[in-house]
C-alpha cells in the first residue's frame, strides 16, 4: 500500500502543465522576443470600409493587409518589391505608404494602386497632412539643408503627379513643390493642421523663446498668441476659428487637463478632461470628421498606473460598456473608429500577451477578432506587470512597475533586474514589454521605476524636477530599497540595465551605488554630459531651441564644470566594483558613439571588469532583428554569470 504522503497527484492544471514543459523544455528563444508581430499598426478609414494591418514582410520591412468590412475579403497588398516600415490613412479610401528608403506613395484602396508620390528617392522629407481641396496636394517639411544639400527646407505643398526630371548644373530636390509656406520668424518647432489639412498653428523659436503663431485661414496672417509653452500644449485647431484645444498646467491645479483656450480674450475654458494624480499632456484623442468636415473629439486615452479611456460621446461610452461585456477581466481601448460611429478597432490586453485587435460593428454588434499577433508565444508562460508606488529620500510619491517571473514559488527570491526607461522625458506603462517578459523567462525579475521627469504626472514630478539628473539617479536607488523591503527578491542579486538615459542610469547605479548591484548593462547611454552638450553645438542651426533649453536648464559646462563633472559616472569610474555589458550603435548620432568608447578606456584604465558589443549599422536603438537578438543573447550570458 502507498503512503498517503507518498502517492503521486494526478490532478495537474492546464498551467502547471504548460510550465512543467516549458521548465523540461527551457526558455523561449531569444527570438521570440524580437520577432515582429503578426498584427500591428491596425488602422480603419474614415468612412470604415476598410481596416488596415501590417505583418512582417522580407527582411526588417512589413507586408500591408486589408480587410473589406463590406465584402468580408482580406487582401495582402503587393508593393511591388519595396519594403514597407508604415502606413497611415489620409481619407476614406487613401492611405500613405512609408517605405524603409523614406520614399512615400499614396495608395488607393478603392482601385487598388499607388496613385502618387509624396517623395522620390533622395528626398528626406516628413509628411504633414493632405490637402481636402485637392486630392493631389500634400504639405510636407523638407530637411535636406541639414544633410547641406543647398536645397531650401520648410513646409512646402507639393504636387504629388509631378514626376522628376535631370538637368545638368540644376538641383531637382524640389522638383514636385508647388508652393514653399510663408512662416513667421525663427525655427520651427511645431506644426498644427485643421480638419481640411491646411497649416493653421505653428511654434517658433527666435529671440531666446519658443511662441506660438496661429492664423485663422490658410490666407490670415499670422498672429503671435500669448501663451506660456512650457505651461501650455495645443492639441488641436478645433473647428471654431476662435478656440483651440490644449492641455494645460493652470496655476492653482497640480496636473495639466484638457480643456480649450479661447484666442479673442486669452481665456482658458471648460476642462474636457482632468485627472488630479494625472497630467493629461500627452493624452491621445480620438476623433471623426463629421458631414460638414469638422472634426470633433469622441474620446480620450491616457496613462495612469494602467491605461485609462475617457468617453467624450454616447455612442463611444455605449462601445465601451459593450466591450467590457464581450471581453470581461481585460483591458479594452478602443483605438480608431470611422465617422459615422458604426465600426470600431478594439485592443484588448491580458499583459501576457501584445494585445488582441478586433473589429466591432456597433449595428451588427459583431466582434470580428483579428488574427493572433504572437501565437509563437504561450501566454500562460509570460509575466504581468504590477504597478508599485514608493516614496523618495525627500517625500516624493513616485510609481513604477514590477514583472515576477511565471511560477515563481511561494518564498522563494528571484534575482532583481533594475530597468529604468530612457529620455528622461518618458516613461513606463502598463504593456506587454517584450525585453521585460524576456528577462522574466529567464528567471529574474524586473523593476522600472518611474523617477522624477518622467511624463505624464503632476508638475512637482513631471515638470520641476525635469533636469535633476541625480536626483532621478536616487529615485532609482530608492525604489530598488523599496522592492527589496517588499521581500520579494533576493537582495543580494541585482542588476541594473538600460538605454540612453537609461543607459545614463545604469552607470550612475554602478559608481555610485557600488554595493548595490552585481553587474550593469548599457546601451547608447550618456556618460560625459559636456561632451553631450558639445555635441549638440554642433546642429544648433539646425534646432537652437533644444540646445538653448539645454544650456538654460542643466548648465553651461564651460561656466559649471564642477556641476556637470558631479553629474557625469565617466567621472566615478575608479568606483566601480561590478562588471559591466557596454553596447553602443556606430550610426548614432543621438548620443556620440564616443561616450561608450570614453567608458570602455576609463573602464580598461582602471582595470574594471567590462564586456562590450558594438553594432556598426545602428544608430540610437537596434532596428535590425539579428541585432537586437544579438543584444539579447549577450545581455543574457553577461547576467548568468555576474547574478
Amino acid at each position: 500500500m502507498i503512503s498517503p504522503s507518498l502517492r503521486p497527484c494526478f490532478l495537474f492544471t492546464a498551467a502547471a502543465l504548460a510550465l512543467l514543459s516549458s521548465a523540461l523544455a527551457g526558455p523561449p528563444p531569444a527570438s521570440d522576443f524580437v520577432h515582429r508581430l503578426d498584427v500591428s499598426n491596425v488602422q480603419i478609414s474614415e468612412d470604415g470600409h476598410y481596416v488596415s494591418f501590417q505583418s512582417p514582410g522580407k527582411d526588417d520591412s512589413y507586408d500591408l493587409n486589408l480587410y473589406d468590412t463590406e465584402t468580408r475579403k482580406p487582401m495582402r497588398l503587393d508593393l511591388g518589391g519595396m519594403q514597407l516600415a508604415t502606413h497611415q490613412w489620409i481619407d476614406a479610401h487613401r492611405m500613405i505608404l512609408s517605405y524603409l528608403n523614406d520614399t512615400k506613395q499614396v495608395y488607393d484602396a478603392r482601385l487598388n494602386k499607388v496613385t502618387g508620390n509624396i517623395s522620390a528617392f533622395g528626398q528626406f522629407l516628413v509628411f504633414i497632412s493632405a490637402l481636402r481641396k485637392n486630392p493631389d496636394l500634400f504639405i510636407v517639411r523638407f530637411y535636406e539643408e541639414y544633410l547641406n544639400s543647398g536645397a531650401r527646407s520648410g513646409l512646402a505643398v507639393i504636387n504629388s503627379q509631378r514626376v522628376t526630371f535631370s538637368m545638368a548644373g540644376h538641383n531637382n530636390l524640389r522638383f514636385n513643390v508647388r508652393d514653399w509656406l510663408d512662416l513667421p520668424p525663427g525655427q520651427l518647432n511645431q506644426t498644427l493642421t485643421d480638419a481640411d489639412g491646411e497649416v493653421r498653428g505653428v511654434s517658433m523659436y527666435y529671440s531666446g523663446k519658443l511662441r506660438f503663431h496661429y492664423r485663422t485661414s490658410a490666407q490670415a496672417p499670422w498672429t503671435e498668441l500669448p501663451l506660456d509653452l512650457d505651461r501650455t500644449t495645443v492639441r488641436e485647431i478645433t473647428s471654431d476659428p476662435d478656440i483651440l484645444s490644449v492641455s494645460h498646467f493652470a496655476e492653482n491645479v497640480a496636473a495639466s487637463r484638457l480643456q480649450t483656450y479661447q484666442i479673442s480674450t486669452g481665456q482658458f475654458g471648460p476642462v474636457i478632461v482632468e485627472d488630479a494624480e494625472y497630467s493629461l499632456d500627452e493624452a491621445t484623442t480620438i476623433s471623426i470628421r463629421q458631414s460638414d468636415g469638422a472634426s470633433r473629439p469622441v474620446g480620450v486615452t491616457y496613462q495612469r498606473s494602467l491605461p485609462t479611456q475617457k468617453s467624450l460621446d454616447p455612442a463611444f461610452s455605449e462601445v465601451q460598456d459593450m466591450i467590457a461585456l464581450k471581453l470581461p477581466g481585460r483591458l479594452n481601448l478602443i483605438e480608431g473608429c470611422d465617422s459615422n460611429l458604426r465600426r470600431f478597432i478594439i485592443s484588448s490586453a491580458s499583459g501576457r500577451e501584445p494585445p488582441r485587435y478586433a473589429i466591432y460593428d456597433r449595428e451588427s454588434l459583431e466582434l470580428l477578432p483579428l488574427p493572433a499577433p504572437a501565437p509563437w508565444l504561450k501566454s500562460e508562460l509570460m509575466s504581468v506587470k504590477q504597478p508599485v508606488r514608493f516614496t523618495t529620500r525627500d517625500g516624493l510619491v513616485l510609481e513604477g512597475y514590477l514583472s515576477m517571473p511565471v511560477g515563481t514559488a511561494p518564498g522563494s527570491k528571484p534575482s532583481l533586474i533594475v530597468f529604468p526607461h530612457g529620455g528622461p522625458w518618458a516613461r513606463d506603462i502598463w504593456s506587454f514589454d517584450s525585453r521585460v517578459q524576456f528577462l522574466t523567462s529567464r528567471g529574474y525579475a524586473v523593476f522600472q521605476p518611474n523617477y522624477r521627469g518622467s511624463t505624464g504626472y503632476p508638475k512637482k514630478v513631471s515638470i520641476d524636477p525635469s533636469f535633476d539628473f541625480m536626483a532621478m539617479h536616487h529615485d532609482v536607488t530608492d525604489g530598488v530599497r523599496h522592492i527589496i523591503a517588499q521581500g520579494l527578491v533576493n537582495e543580494k542579486k541585482i542588476a541594473i540595465f538600460g538605454g540612453s538615459f537609461g543607459g545614463y542610469l545604469a552607470v550612475c547605479g554602478a559608481a555610485f551605488e557600488p554595493d548595490l548591484y552585481r553587474c550593469a548593462a548599457t546601451f547608447a547611454g550618456v556618460f560625459d554630459w559636456k561632451m553631450l552638450v558639445d555635441s549638440r553645438n554642433a546642429y544648433k542651426r539646425y534646432d537652437r531651441y533644444q540646445y538653448d533649453r539645454l544650456i538654460q536648464k542643466l548648465g553651461d559646462p564651460d561656466k559649471q564644470q564642477a556641476h556637470f563633472e558631479a553629474i557625469s559616472p565617466i567621472n566615478r569610474v575608479a568606483a566601480i566594483k561590478i562588471p559591466l555589458l557596454v553596447a553602443h550603435g556606430k550610426l548614432d548620432l543621438t548620443v556620440e558613439f564616443a561616450q561608450s568608447t570614453r567608458l570602455l578606456a576609463e573602464l580598461k584604465k582602471h582595470n574594471i571588469t567590462h564586456e562590450k558589443l558594438m553594432f556598426d549599422t545602428e544608430a540610437h536603438g537596434l532596428e535590425e532583428r539579428k541585432n537586437a537578438q544579438k543584444f539579447l543573447e549577450t545581455l543574457e550570458s553577461f547576467l548568468a554569470r555576474n547574478l
